[in-house]
């Protein structure tokens, strides 16, 4: 199903504005989301869309459908992850984090054109610039990680990427690897408010290590980590020591897969200078997280 954009006939007007490049930013800084004020548009009723209406307008119940049908989405996953937990019952045929957040939205939102594409990123940033608002501040949340990455990396949206010799098309694939990210980050963030209802009886200690393992395996996937990389990243980070699950790479490895049903079929050997790929990242991620503070 198709939910991008409210369709309409009036054919593109080439005197309206190009789309502005995106901050790599967390959204609160983004200049996309700058220029709004106020509360989100009133919801338009279901066929009452004027074909002529004037750009502005148009923009805006295209933000109030974006930003609706992302709510209902966010709901589900969560919903989809919590019902993960109690089908599992310390089974392994559950795993979590295997990009069900993508497959869902992908659902939702495509296929787009390539301007439909920026149009729906720059209606989520600006619905994640809402912080008061619990579900527009968990897309912000799962924003800041994914702003530190293209910090290092330079792959996904952010200053310099969008250039007149980039094209549409460019454009459009980065916004798609963007949207892509933006989704494992709001499932790790899925992820860890059911793990939090979940482990109760939990010390505080665990659950802080917990919440830094869910965090820390989008990075493990992108960057191909054995739970060795793992490991390290926790002991520099955390203060996990030798205590339990991280007195060994096997220990932790298993910790993962039963306690909170991460699993990954492969890795690559250990970094050979002892510092992962993506340890960087993961700094700035528990310096600047809020979840973290």
């Amino acid at each position: 199903m198709k939910t991008a954009t409210p369709r309409s006939r009036r054919r593109p007007n080439p005197r309206e504005p190009r789309t502005q490049a995106i901050a790599s930013r967390p959204p609160a800084r983004s200049p996309a989301a700058a220029d709004y004020r106020g509360s989100p548009p009133a919801a338009a009723e279901p066929g009452e869309i004027d074909e002529s209406l004037p750009p502005r307008q148009e923009a805006a119940d295209q933000y109030h459908v974006n930003s609706l049908v992302a709510q209902v989405w966010l709901v589900r996953l969560i919903r989809h992850t919590d019902a993960r937990y109690v089908d599992r019952a310390g089974t392994n045929d559950c795993p979590l984090q295997t990009g069900y957040a993508w497959r869902s939205f992908s659902k939702l939102f495509y296929p787009l054109s390539a301007i439909e594409s920026v149009r729906l990123f720059e209606n989520l940033l600006r619905f994640a610039n809402f912080g008061t608002h619990p579900p527009a501040r968990a897309f912000f949340l799962a924003y800041a990680p994914l702003a530190f990455e293209h910090d290092v990396s330079g792959e996904y949206i952010g200053p310099g990427v969008w250039t007149p010799r980039a094209g549409s098309k460019d454009a459009a694939r980065r916004v798609r690897r963007t949207l892509k990210r933006w989704c494992d980050r709001l499932e790790a963030l899925a992820h860890f408010e059911v793990r939090e209802r979940h482990a109760l009886e939990a010390d505080q200690d665990q659950r802080a290590l917990d919440k830094a393992i869910i965090f820390l395996w989008p990075l493990l996937k992108r960057h191909n980590w054995g739970h060795l990389d793992l490991l390290t990243v926790l002991r520099s980070l955390t203060h996990c020591g030798d205590a339990f699950p991280c007195q060994s790479e096997k220990q932790l490895a298993t910790y993962c897969g039963t306690a909170l049903a991460l699993h990954k079929a492969s890795f690559e050997p250990p970094a050979r200078n002892g510092v992962p790929a993506g340890q960087t990242v993961a700094q700035r991620l528990f310096d600047l997280l809020p979840l973290f503070q």
